[in-house]
């Protein structure tokens, strides 16, 4: 039997190794699809190795471009740190970025939480990043999906509410802003969606010479996240690329959940070729193995939201921990140790400690305190020791929950992941015939 045993193993090498080569997927975009559900359509970048948590990036194309206008403005990077990108297609001109949790703006949501079940990837480090109309998109992203996104840079941008209902063709480009009033702008987000969490973290760029007048719209821009943040006045900030002026605004604990760069006056509009991308990234964190942008806090703690579409519970945390940064679209408060998340639509908090999620939140709290973070059945209480890592009413779950899918196969991952699920039953079929045929003979 040892020796059968031994010659079935030999013989079966070469046939696992023709199925392992077969079944490597490589690294890179996939093709266009619209498997997520929705009515864009998407493409996803797969690093050449994926994180063990992976974070996802939207990058959001501007005006006149498509899905393909993305590519390889942050490759690079997603490849040296483990995270994916989507880049939606707008299929028109321009995303209609108007300021409601419907049509272009819940298909991106859509997608993320595709990618984030089908990916395994981390619910609390979603980011979006774009261009003009991308841009535009990112703002309104950020402003009225509190519960999906962590933060976000726009290059450059209009305040959510600015972009006109139905517009696909940048109407406002070139135009001067309202006179409107940073609590007016804020009542704007808050109509389209109540959140009374921690807010997403902002990068804005704009040049100071742009030709759609979308400096003008800065201090608009500004004022809108100031006003959701209750961030300060805002103060002179350093390592601006050369010539540009960056103003940060920081949030009672001291992080900076706020950055705006302006651009000198030869910097016109197009910033696709400013060499950004890199302060994109280091700003939001994704240079990073966890946390998300802006903190100066650390730890984990518990999540909430207004109760329309629960933000999900921290990934991890102890009981008495004296910090919380805990989740995008933060909370107050925490729920029994050993829960790392929500578990169902309607359940409380996961373990940790503290006020806040990521990014950032209050730098202290106490232990076991209860609260919220599920669908609007969500009542104050004790959160469920051992919930599954995704709760059923996680990140944006806005017409139904989502749970982790351990057994799904990446349509582009890396080239040194794990071997699939077809792979293996392949693999298992291979050997049964090869047992059977030495049986057979022997007899």
């Amino acid at each position: 039997m040892p020796n059968r045993f031994r010659f079935c193993a030999s013989a079966l090498l070469p046939f696992a190794t023709v199925l392992l080569a077969s079944s490597t997927s490589f690294a890179g975009w996939g093709a266009a699809n619209k498997d997520y559900g929705g009515n864009l359509n998407m493409q996803l970048y797969t690093p050449s190795t994926v994180a063990a948590s992976p974070a996802v990036l939207v990058a959001i194309h501007y005006c006149t471009g498509n899905a393909n206008s993305a590519h390889g403005w942050f490759d690079s990077a997603a490849d040296k740190n483990g995270f994916f990108i989507i880049a939606p297609d707008a299929g028109k001109q321009c995303f209609d970025s108007s300021i409601t949790r419907a049509g272009d703006r819940a298909d991106i949501v859509k997608m993320v939480q595709y990618v984030l079940t089908q990916k395994n990837a981390d619910k609390n480090r979603v980011f979006a990043a774009g261009l003009s109309s991308g841009g535009c998109m990112t703002n309104t992203l950020l402003a009225i999906y509190p519960d999906v996104f962590a933060g976000g840079s726009a290059m450059p941008g209009f305040p959510a509410g600015g972009w006109p209902a139905g517009d696909t063709t940048c109407t406002k480009c070139g135009q001067n802003p309202p006179s409107t009033t940073g609590q007016q702008w804020g009542d704007m987000a808050r109509t389209a969606f109540a959140f009374t969490g921690t807010r997403p973290c902002v990068q804005e760029w704009v040049g100071g010479g742009d030709e759609y007048k979308f400096n003008a719209w800065l201090p608009g821009v500004a004022a809108q996240f100031q006003n959701l943040g209750g961030l300060d006045m805002g103060s002179s900030g350093t390592g601006a690329p050369s010539g540009w002026t960056r103003t940060v605004y920081k949030d009672p604990a001291g992080n900076v959940r706020l950055e705006t760069n302006l651009g000198p006056a030869s910097q016109k509009h197009d910033l696709s070729g400013a060499g950004l991308f890199g302060n994109v990234i280091t700003f939001l964190g994704l240079d990073k193995a966890t946390g998300a942008c802006g903190l100066t806090t650390s730890g984990t703690g518990g999540t909430g939201s207004s109760g329309t579409a629960g933000s999900g519970g921290a990934s991890t945390g102890a009981a008495g921990s004296p910090s919380g940064t805990g989740g995008a679209g933060a909370g107050t408060g925490t729920g029994t140790a050993g829960s790392p998340s929500s578990s169902a639509a309607g359940s409380t908090s996961a373990a940790g400690s503290g006020a806040g999620g990521a990014p950032g939140g209050s730098p202290s709290g106490s232990a076991g305190s209860p609260s919220s973070s599920g669908a609007p059945a969500a009542s104050a209480g004790a959160g469920t020791a051992g919930a599954q890592p995704v709760g059923s009413a996680g990140k944006g779950a806005t017409s139904g929950g989502y749970t982790r899918d351990e057994g799904g196969c990446s349509v582009s991952s890396g080239g040194s992941q794990r071997p699939s699920g077809a792979f293996v039953g392949l693999l298992v079929a291979g050997l049964a015939a090869v047992v059977r045929r030495r049986r057979s003979s022997a007899a």
